[in-house]
């Protein structure tokens, strides 16, 4: 299924935008890990991630792949 939108980006899967945010979410412990510093504690760290995680597959899931998006000039 075509769909047309005037949109030239991701703005007309707004699920996409849930995604990126709750992966930004990661940002502090991405920071910790890579850069060796220890803020936060082993338990809360894997278990925020884990629970960050499991809502980015439901936006993901939540995304119809059958549609193709074609960008129209209005």
């Amino acid at each position: 299924m075509v769909i047309e939108t005037i949109e030239d980006g991701w703005d007309c899967v707004p699920e996409l935008k849930d995604v990126t945010w709750e992966l930004g979410m990661l940002n502090d412990y991405i920071y910790e890990i890579k850069n060796c510093v220890r803020n936060s504690d082993l338990e809360s760290m894997v278990s925020d991630m884990n629970e960050i995680m499991d809502n980015v597959k439901y936006h993901l899931n939540k995304i119809d792949t059958t549609k193709e998006y074609k960008t129209i000039n209005n």
